[in-house]
């Protein structure tokens, strides 16, 4: 038995190791900077706590989640792995305690939000520190185009340059190919072996359900809730949402364990809460994205996103909490366009009281972040495998096999339902399809349409095609006249299917806008 599998049953009592952990592994050891792309309960912490056994000096491990720290810590210290935690949590004594044992030549793991390299106490201590392996966790929060952006995050170059550019980990659940390219770069990683477990789900069963109202929704949870036993999360993009909706369960099923989890409540609330649903046969946790990082429960029955996420980054490793034991589970997603508004206020608000990032910096996020909710969007509304969506959207080009997703059953609850009239936006136009043939355009709409017919003409070169397979000119004419504000209401011209629309569709968006 080799070192590797020595320490595998020796200290962390583990029979075998998941797919691809040992190549990992196996890479670090060996020296080389390595991306890992695995997803959520697929066994990334592996990946790097057993090769610091085998490292001569400090393993650096970044993670945004200090939860997440704090239970790892106590779980590699029960192995009798020696692991500390940096965060601004512990009081002036405790952060002392920890210094001095760097200072002193500690060579086990230390956990540190990425915050940590700018207090002034612990850059003091940075250059004494040798350091064998630097672990950047969640780095999809290194990049502009990550569901997650962190700015302390772009300070992580230069520490590495410190540290005198140890070997380099950067691991990660959700990172599209561009994401990882900007990993990659942002890190100055060394020719990095990529690791990319993939992205499907099988035993999860995607779903999306058109409800417009609260009440629409309210009453589809409590039938769905009343039939499904098992544990579950739904959740909601507001606190308010989560108090509120918790209330309603707690009074429908007194017998049944209802929690709220959201980072307005305090701390003891939401560990209390975390606790009883991890604990509790059956339990249901009503909550924001603020909960579910580093739960471990296996045998999460559903996950109800009550309100449309951020992302399909977001979405997927939400939804992904579920089934982690393996057996089927349900991931609904719920749909209203009323939902949008709420996500596009937290869009204008990115940046808000952030000193780290400039104004150019905050007009790319929420540029990227307005783009991210349209393919979410596009998601939702398109009648395509749920599984191959997702797949596609990672760069995954694996083939689902017997999808039982809402669209492969023929079970798509997508109907549309009356919208209150508008008058002042574009979006109110896509109640109806919009049909193409004679269009009358005034002005502003010819404008539009000698804009999108560059657009074809350029995608027609790029593909040496002509411009008519792009897109006829009845169908310019249409998009130039309802002016379609995103890629859902540009779905609706006739003329633009599922295949254009993911070519197209935002090369056409950005002419409208420019």
């Amino acid at each position: 038995m080799n070192a590797i599998d020595d320490l595998l049953s020796r200290v962390f009592r583990l029979p075998s190791f998941r797919p691809r952990q040992r190549e990992v592994i196996a890479d670090v050891v060996a020296g080389h900077d390595v991306l890992c792309v695995m997803p959520t309960g697929a066994g990334k912490s592996l990946c790097f706590q057993l090769p610091a056994l085998m490292m001569e000096h400090l393993t650096l491990v970044v993670s945004p989640l200090i939860s997440l720290m704090e239970d790892q810590v106590r779980q590699m210290q029960s192995l009798g792995v020696p692991a500390l935690l940096l965060n601004s949590m512990q009081d002036a004594r405790e952060q002392s305690q920890v210094l001095t044992k760097l200072r002193d030549g500690f060579s086990g793991m230390l956990y540190l939000a990425p915050e940590r390299f700018s207090a002034a106490s612990f850059r003091r201590v940075l250059p004494e520190l040798k350091t064998s392996l630097l672990v950047v966790d969640e780095a999809h929060c290194l990049s502009f185009w990550g569901h997650d952006f962190r700015p302390e995050y772009m300070k992580l170059a230069e520490i590495r340059e410190a540290l005198q550019s140890p070997v380099t980990m950067a691991l990660t659940a959700t990172a599209t190919p561009m994401v990882r390219q900007d990993i990659i770069r942002l890190l100055g990683m060394r020719e990095p072996k990529v690791h990319v477990t993939g992205f499907d789900r099988p035993n999860l069963t995607y779903a999306c359900r058109r409800l417009d109202t609260e009440a629409e929704k309210d009453t589809a949870l409590l039938q769905g809730l009343a039939k499904q036993p098992g544990s579950g999360i739904v959740y909601c993009a507001t606190r308010r949402g989560v108090e509120q909706l918790a209330a309603v369960f707690q009074q429908r099923f007194p017998k049944r364990v209802i929690r709220a989890y959201h980072a307005g409540m305090d701390s003891d609330a939401r560990t209390q809460s975390q606790e009883d649903f991890m604990s509790a046969p059956g339990a249901v946790v009503v909550a924001t994205n603020a909960f579910g990082m580093g739960i471990n429960k296996p045998d999460i029955r559903f996950v109800i996103h009550y309100n449309i996420p951020a992302s399909l980054e977001a979405y997927y490793q939400e939804a992904g909490r579920a089934g982690r034991d393996g057996h089927p589970a349900l991931c609904v997603l719920y749909c209203s366009m009323r939902d949008r508004h709420t996500q596009e206020f937290f869009i204008n608000k990115i940046g808000e009281n952030n000193v780290l990032l400039t104004d150019a910096q905050i007009r790319t996020l929420q540029s990227h972040a307005r783009q991210k909710l349209e393919q979410l969007l596009a998601y939702a509304f398109r009648l395509r495998c749920r599984r191959h969506s997702i797949l596609e959207y990672f760069g995954d080009e694996s083939m689902p096999a017997d999808c039982n997703c809402d669209v492969c059953r023929g079970h798509v609850r997508m109907q549309k339902v009356a919208q209150p009239k508008q008058t002042t936006s574009p979006r109110a136009r896509t109640k109806e399809r919009v049909t193409t043939g004679l269009v009358e355009l005034d002005g502003v709409s010819n404008g539009r349409l000698e804009k999108l017919k560059k657009v074809r003409l350029d995608l027609a070169r790029a593909q040496d095609v002509p411009a008519f397979c792009i897109a006829h000119d009845s169908v310019l004419r249409s998009i130039a006249c309802s002016a379609p504000a995103d890629l859902v209401a540009l779905s609706q011209i006739k003329g633009i299917g599922p295949a254009k629309l993911d070519k197209y569709g935002p090369a056409f968006l950005q002419a409208l806008k420019d």
